[in-house]
């Protein structure tokens, strides 16, 4: 197993990573990262009962729709790929992965502590990411049993890694927990289109 590093990123950050928004940004934020031939990524989401799902699915029961757990397993494998993608930009202009895990954690610290001038190592990564609305994957192939139900109030915990690459074709482990206990569990493939990510 590869081993992982703890790289804390809140919501803000993750903005800069995944085209989504809210309502349907499934990632509040990531905890650890992992590259290599197992590259592998844990985040999570909040599951609030002010999420507007509930004012529909279900009135009086605040069940978490399980295509919502997919696809928050979904947006963790895109933002794994872009974490790769940005390892390899530092590598490819001579820097080293701890310069690139170093600069998201200074992008972490402007979004927490406010206005600072940004070191040149954020400026390059911000640089480098361009608006996310240009980065998309879409899933070729999902196997993923739900086998627990997911209520408002919990933090939905998602861990993916990366089992198989083919081309630009991918597939993932996948894996969403609760307090420890595994409410998904499965296989998802993308098809990431090599243009799309800078």
């Amino acid at each position: 197993m590869t081993e992982l590093t703890r790289l804390r990123l809140g919501a803000d950050t993750v903005t800069h990573l995944l085209p989504h928004r809210r309502p349907f940004l499934f990632v509040d934020g990531v905890t650890e990262f992992a590259r290599g031939p197992r590259a592998r990524l844990r985040a999570f989401k909040h599951v609030s009962v002010n999420e507007p799902v509930f004012e529909g699915h279900f009135p009086g029961l605040a069940l978490w729709p399980g295509v919502y757990t997919i696809e928050g397993l979904g947006q963790t494998i895109n933002a794994l790929t872009v974490l790769g993608s940005i390892v390899e930009g530092f590598e490819r202009h001579g820097r080293a992965e701890a310069d690139a895990l170093e600069a998201l954690r200074g992008l972490e610290r402007r979004h927490r502590l406010g206005a600072r001038e940004p070191s040149e190592d954020e400026r390059a990564l911000v640089a480098h990411l361009g608006d996310p609305r240009d980065r998309f994957g879409f899933s070729g192939a999902v196997d993923v049993k739900l086998t627990e139900p997911v209520f408002a109030g919990v933090r939905l915990d998602y861990d993916v890694a990366l089992s198989r690459a083919v081309g630009n074709a991918l597939r993932f482990d996948v894996r969403a927990t609760v307090e420890d206990r595994i409410v998904a569990q499965g296989t998802m493939t993308s098809a990431l289109p090599t243009a799309a990510w800078r």
